[in-house]
């Protein structure tokens, strides 16, 4: 056990900025993109279509790149996206 612990005190961790990117999967409804497309219209632009997306910065602490997008993907699944209309992109950048 004590071994163990040594062990977790030499883990060093690093801080990451995770960019996770949810957007509307084909066939899902987008009032808040069509209601703006309709408005740059009425304002004279000429817009076919305009898609909207969340992205979400989240700088957490982890002990790698792999394990922060690991952590980034359960985010996903358990908060920050609902599979049946979300699509994600994750991406991974040491600070």
């Amino acid at each position: 056990m004590k071994a163990f612990k040594s062990f977790i005190l030499l883990i060093k961790l690093m801080k990451y900025a995770v960019k996770i990117e949810v957007s509307l999967k084909p066939g899902h409804s987008n009032p808040e993109g069509e209601t703006i497309t309709q408005l740059l219209k009425e304002l004279g632009y000429q817009v076919e279509k305009i898609d909207m997306s969340k992205i979400y910065t989240i700088i957490i602490q982890s002990s790698s790149q792999t394990e922060a997008k690991i952590k980034a993907e359960e985010m996903c699944k358990r908060l920050l996206t609902n599979p049946t209309k979300d699509n994600y992109a994750i991406s991974v950048v040491e600070q």
